[in-house]
């Protein structure tokens, strides 16, 4: 057993570890572990795989391999030239397998490039042939030469006179008859006293009331002051529509609640400001 193998059995000893742990570290088989422990360096692949196993053991158990390695030189087996010439032929193959690998990954892209550029010439010669219309013209022999033209003359239609545009004649209007003309209602507030609000209107012939309820409201239709019927009380959402007296007096019991019209004008409800109030509506005079 050699000094060095004595040190590297001794330290793994002493830290508790055994040569499979050495192994599953290292990866190194157990054979070649037991061959350094005992200084058959003999048995190991080769100069290089001696130095590199010692120096992955000592790692292993926590010692220094290059002073280790420094300071068992003597003990190491010497390099085989043997060896030596067959590192060198390995370093001189990888280098000359390199640049050929990069030639032939350059001569596979060119030869792709290649491949790619005749297929795009072939598809644009097909489209262009495909674009061509080679058919001969009806009523032209296709053996004659080009320019001359056999058979049958082609005789260009007769020019025929554009088709007259039609005029349009304006709409005649029939007049209306003013009495047919209806008059569009106005409704001109005139005056205030008190809670009494005075509303003209125009044209009066005929007077039309539709009020709506917003929230409970007292109504009633008067004829000047005089009662026309009951007065209602209206709920939220009710809906009437009552024909007029000629001078209508409209009572509201609260007027922030209804919206009134007259003749389908509406009246400005936010401007009664009496609760309860009288709404009168008079004619225009001519």
């Amino acid at each position: 057993m050699s000094e060095l193998g004595q040190v590297l059995q001794r330290a793994r000893e002493e830290k508790g570890i055994s040569l499979d742990d050495i192994q599953r570290v290292t990866k190194i088989q157990r054979r070649y572990l037991e061959a350094i422990e005992r200084g058959h360096f003999h048995l190991l692949p080769g100069h290089f795989y001696a130095r590199a196993f010692i120096k992955s053991y000592a790692e292993a158990v926590g010692l220094d391999p290059s002073q280790l390695l420094q300071h068992f030189q003597a003990d190491l087996p010497a390099q085989q030239p043997q060896e030596q010439l067959e590192r060198l032929r390995r370093r001189r193959a990888a280098a000359v397998n390199e640049p050929l690998q990069a030639g032939r990954w350059v001569t596979k892209t060119l030869l792709v490039l290649f491949v790619v550029l005749i297929i795009g010439v072939i598809y644009m010669a097909f489209v262009n042939s495909t674009g061509l219309d080679t058919s001969p013209t009806p009523g032209t022999d296709s053996a004659s030469p080009p320019g001359v033209q056999t058979g049958t003359p082609q005789v260009p239609p007769a020019a025929q006179p554009p088709a007259p545009t039609p005029v349009q004649l304006p709409e005649t209007t029939q007049p209306q008859d003013p009495a047919e003309v209806e008059e569009k209602a106005t409704l001109t507030f005139e005056s205030q006293q008190g809670s009494v609000y005075t509303f003209v209107l125009s044209p009066a012939d005929k007077i039309t009331v539709k009020v709506k309820a917003t929230d409970r409201c007292w109504f009633e239709v008067r004829e000047g002051s005089k009662k026309k019927g009951d007065g209602v009380m209206l709920k939220k959402g009710d809906e009437k529509v009552l024909e007029a007296p000629k001078n209508p007096t409209l009572v509201v019991g609260a007027p922030n609640a209804v919206q009134i019209s007259v003749n389908d004008v509406p009246i400005d409800m936010s401007k009664i400001k009496f609760y309860p109030s009288l709404i009168t509506i008079k004619p225009k005079q001519p």
